[in-house]
């Protein structure tokens, strides 16, 4: 029986069982580039979905915006309609060992957000899956430079992960002190909630960002740096997501 979801709009004929999440609605469209027999469908409050396949992989992309609440809506409505593996895919600030510029693979991730507790308790954890982990080092091998390790995710981007008007508050250099101190590679706002949404609903996810900002800092990588990066981060993805086999 078909459902149609409630945000994002599409139907479940229209989402394939692999989904690549992506959190600038733009980067839907150029992820599209590299998929053949695309389906665009309606955008409903920003959130951008399409389906096409990757060689013999049928593939959806779909947009979640910014934040841990619209990321765990977005990836429920998308497994309700019959997604079973998921992969955040975009950018991140950096921790040290880290650098801007770099890919990092999600092994687990620290919640500091709040969404995640609606699915499960604070001390439960948030774990990326294996294969994809592992199909992501394949898939980059050494084509780029990469590193795998923990994220931290936190809701109050301009309290606790970057300075909007240069001055660091205590709370954000609270924050990092902590994060550097557990070891954590890379923040965000996302990954923590969506590793839990995941485990929680038995099925599974991982995450694969760009390092383009400095957490320390706070420098940015040059767009252009950026702009070069962008096709093989989604290649990557791709090559991943065809590779990891069907839950």
């Amino acid at each position: 029986m078909s459902k149609t979801a409630w945000y994002i709009g599409c139907k479940t004929e229209d989402v394939a069982e692999r989904v690549i999440l992506l959190g600038d609605p733009g980067r839907v469209a150029r992820l599209g580039l590299l998929l053949s027999d695309v389906e665009q469908y309606p955008q409903q409050r920003g959130l951008h979905c399409l389906s096409g396949n990757y060689r013999d992989t049928r593939i959806t992309a779909c947009a979640f915006g910014m934040g841990a609440p619209i990321a765990a809506i977005v990836m429920h409505e998308l497994f309700d309609l019959g997604a079973r593996t998921f992969l955040r895919v975009g950018t991140a600030m950096s921790l040290p060992p880290a650098e801007r510029g770099e890919f990092i693979i999600a092994e687990a991730a620290y919640r500091g957000e709040g969404t995640s507790a609606a699915y499960a308790p604070v001390g439960y954890p948030a774990v990326a899956d294996f294969e994809l982990q592992s199909a992501l080092r394949n898939a980059i091998g050494r084509d780029a430079r990469w590193r795998s390790g923990v994220y931290a995710s936190f809701d109050g981007f301009y309290r606790q992960m970057y300075a909007l008007d240069g001055s660091d508050s205590e709370e954000k250099q609270a924050v990092l002190a902590q994060m550097k101190q557990l070891h954590v590679m890379a923040l965000d706002m996302e990954t923590s909630a969506l590793l839990t949404v995941a485990r929680t609903l038995r099925t599974r996810a991982g995450c694969l960002c760009m390092a383009t900002v400095d957490a320390a800092s706070g420098e940015k990588l040059a767009q252009a740096q950026l702009d070069q990066a962008e096709p093989g981060l989604f290649r990557y993805a791709l090559e991943a997501l065809s590779a990891t086999p069907s839950v």
